[in-house]
């Protein structure tokens, strides 16, 4: 997928997330659209088909999520766009849109080695510090990372790792 897609995919869930006023609402329509793509992906061979018209492409749509009717309205206007393959992108930025007003980041924490719970604990809270939100970690490893930490979070990389710091050296010594 290329970036100007991916801008796409991000207005789509922008536009989508901007239906719903409160979160309680967000959770439940961005609840749907994910139970909607779980379902769609049974008939996704004739969605993704150009020799299906956009007018059958709507009628499994309607059949198929009669009990989902925001989540069929959205699809049926990325059909109508001919934006349909951007789904699973549009699910991903809505999932961030709701972390966003839920005040949740999420991070991937990458170790050499295992981190202990009191070590799990004091990144969250670092990176709670440093965000300004809620941050949920998912804990890695890498034993080519050497030492230190390489953490992702909110679209940033913070490389920390041994073996960042000695790439930075090897390039400073063939300067």
């Amino acid at each position: 997928m290329n970036s100007s897609q991916r801008m796409a995919a991000k207005r789509y869930a922008l536009a989508y997330d901007e239906t719903s006023p409160s979160l309680a609402q967000a959770q439940a329509r961005a609840q749907e659209l994910f139970s909607a793509v779980q379902i769609l992906a049974g008939v996704s061979v004739p969605m993704q088909s150009p020799r299906i018209s956009s007018v059958h492409k709507k009628l499994i749509i309607n059949e198929t999520l009669r009990d989902w009717p925001h989540a069929a309205a959205f699809i049926n206007v990325l059909i109508d766009a001919k934006r349909y393959h951007l789904l699973p992108e549009i699910c991903k930025w809505v999932d961030q849109l709701l972390d966003d007003r839920r005040g949740i980041s999420r991070a991937v924490v990458t170790s050499a080695k295992g981190l202990s719970q009191a070590q799990q604990e004091a990144a969250r809270k670092a990176l709670s510090a440093r965000y300004g939100k809620t941050v949920e970690a998912v804990f890695k490893t890498d034993p080519a990372l050497l030492g230190g930490l390489k953490i992702t979070c909110n679209g940033e990389l913070i490389d920390g790792s041994i073996a960042h710091r000695l790439e930075k050296l090897q390039e400073e010594i063939t300067k």
